[in-house]
């Protein structure tokens, strides 16, 4: 779960040419890597590629049927819900905070009840990154629950009055889920499940709470075993497990919505929503933009306790990029920026 200035400065390399394939940028910083291993997924126009760099925990397992945790990658399918709702008229962009917690919810800020869904996704409502109730680490992602985030919410208070610059925002993106969920009446991971999994036919994502997948690569601090990460409140900001073969196909669905049965969501969320930094640089309903509109690259990176995440999606060029690790050792974005 990485601030916005590190997603733009780091995943936004797209150069029309490279000089690595993924797969060989992944080789060459296997090297370093203590333990575990890299999974690259490239799709460009001559052809796709799925590869493992480093240690396999099961070499009778595909490199791309592995299951890693894929961290604030996650973000980008709580934006794509969004979008949905929007399309089924259950919400607008412009729904407030106060609208869908209801009358009987006090705020100690009015400014807060004020925020809409759009800037909760965009990273623009002003709230921080983290809320002040939150024990640190990662370990504390378990015990965090909705009721925590409620009971932040009732007291948070706003720095100042809006608009507000992008500034990254877990805790914005995990309220996103919980009230988006709320309107139709199912916990999160139902949502994400029927309402994008399903119809992308993304077979093996699910939530990180749910039973744990056979095929699950085991998570590395270092040389050292690691730990995964669970979540309650803040599964919407991090909480997803995918693979591979998954993620390329979520890939595929933003680079061309059209051919998918979420043309219309995918379509809204993969809109320029706010400015993300001072560079040119846009966000849509959780995914990054940046380049011109001409071949513009939808971005993200993310990390857990012990894995490491990045997807790029340049949809003028067919191409897609999905790196995941079970070590956190480096950054998943680090893999991109070494084919140059």
């Amino acid at each position: 779960m990485r601030p916005t200035p590190y997603i733009v400065a780091t995943l936004f390399a797209i150069c029309a040419g490279h000089a690595k394939t993924l797969a060989e940028a992944a080789e060459s910083l296997a090297t370093k890597l203590p333990a575990g291993c890299i999974v690259t997924a490239e799709q460009t126009p001559q052809g796709t590629r799925f590869a493992l760099a480093g240690r396999s925990p099961d070499p009778k397992v595909a490199p791309e049927k592995l299951v890693f945790e894929i961290a604030s990658l996650t973000k980008i399918f709580t934006g794509i819900l969004l979008a949905e709702a929007v399309r089924e008229k259950k919400v607008t962009l412009d729904t407030t905070v106060a609208e869908l917690l209801g009358r009987d919810f006090k705020f100690a800020d009015g400014r807060v009840g004020r925020i809409t869904l759009k800037q909760l996704s965009t990273h623009t409502s002003g709230l921080p990154r983290m809320p002040d109730n939150f024990t640190s680490g990662f370990k504390g992602y378990a015990g965090y629950d909705e009721a925590q985030m409620l009971a932040w919410l009732a007291q948070v208070k706003l720095k100042q009055d809006g608009p507000h610059a992008c500034s990254y925002s877990n805790i914005g993106v995990a309220l996103l889920g919980h009230l988006v969920a709320k309107q139709y009446g199912k916990p999160w991971t139902e949502c994400i499940l029927e309402k994008i999994c399903t119809p992308l036919g993304l077979t093996h994502t699910q939530a990180n709470h749910s039973p744990s997948h056979s095929t699950l690569a085991p998570p590395f601090s270092g040389n050292k075993p690691g730990t995964v990460t669970t979540f309650q409140a803040f599964a919407p900001a991090g909480g997803l497990r995918s693979t591979a073969a998954d993620m390329l196909k979520f890939g595929q669905a933003l680079a061309h919505p059209e051919r998918t049965p979420l043309k219309d969501a995918l379509t809204l969320a993969l809109q320029a929503h706010a400015d993300s930094n001072g560079n040119g640089g846009k966000v849509g309903l959780g995914a990054f933009r940046a380049g011109p509109p001409e071949r513009v690259a939808y971005v993200h990176d993310g990390a857990t306790a012990s894995y490491r995440s990045a997807i790029q999606v340049i949809p003028a060029l067919d191409t897609v990029r999905i790196v995941l690790m079970n070590n956190n050792t480096m950054e998943g974005s680090d893999v991109l920026k070494a084919m140059k």
